[in-house]
C-alpha cells in the first residue's frame, strides 16, 4: 500500500513538472522578470493547450533586450536536433527593436508566433494561413485633405461637374 502512494505521488510531481511550461530566462530588473516570466509561461501553456498539444520538452524562452541575426529581430526561433533523435527549442525574444521599447502584448505575440512554428512537429503545419496586416498609415501634418465628395463646380466649358454616382461607375465597366 506503502509503495501505491510513493508511485501515484511520482505520478503527481511527474505530471505537475510536464504542464509547469517552459524554462524562461529574462534579461531585466526582478520585478519586470518575475511578471515576464508568468506571463510568458502561462500564455505558451494555454496556447498549446488551444491547439490540443502540450509544450515540446526542454522549451526555452530567452526575454533579452536586443535579438540581432544580422538586423534587430522581435523573436528568434532555434531548433537543436540531439542525439537520442529529440529536437530541443529556443525562443529569443527582445524587449527593444530599433531602439523602441516592446510592449507586453506585442512580446506574447511574437511568442505565439515561434511557437507556432515549433510546434508544427506535433501538431502539423498549417493548412490555412491568412495574414492580417494591422499597421495604420499615419498621417503626415503637412498632407493635403482630398475631399472624397467634391461639390458641384464648373467644369472648364462651363458645365456643372459633380462627383459620379457609383451605379454609373458600375454600368460603364459592366458594358
Amino acid at each position: 500500500m506503502c509503495r501505491c502512494a510513493i508511485v501515484a505521488c511520482c505520478n503527481a510531481l511527474a505530471r505537475r513538472l510536464r504542464t509547469r511550461g517552459p524554462a524562461v530566462i529574462v534579461d531585466s530588473r526582478r520585478r519586470q522578470a518575475r511578471r515576464l516570466r508568468r506571463e510568458v509561461a502561462r500564455a505558451a501553456r494555454t496556447y498549446a493547450r488551444a491547439l490540443g498539444t502540450e509544450l515540446p520538452q526542454g522549451l526555452l524562452v530567452v526575454i533579452q533586450r536586443v535579438v540581432y541575426d544580422g538586423r534587430q529581430l522581435n523573436g528568434l526561433l532555434q531548433a537543436f536536433d540531439g542525439a537520442s533523435g529529440n529536437r530541443r527549442y529556443v525562443v529569443h525574444l527582445a524587449l527593444s527593436v530599433n531602439g523602441r521599447q516592446v510592449g507586453d502584448d506585442e512580446l506574447v505575440a511574437a511568442l505565439r508566433h515561434q511557437l507556432t512554428r515549433a510546434l508544427e512537429d506535433i501538431v502539423g503545419k498549417p493548412a490555412l494561413n491568412v495574414p492580417l496586416d494591422l499597421e495604420v498609415p499615419r498621417v503626415r501634418a503637412g498632407a493635403p485633405i482630398v475631399e472624397l465628395r467634391p461639390e458641384a463646380r464648373e467644369g472648364h466649358d462651363g458645365q456643372e461637374r459633380r462627383a459620379m454616382p457609383f451605379q454609373r461607375i458600375e454600368d460603364d465597366q459592366a458594358s
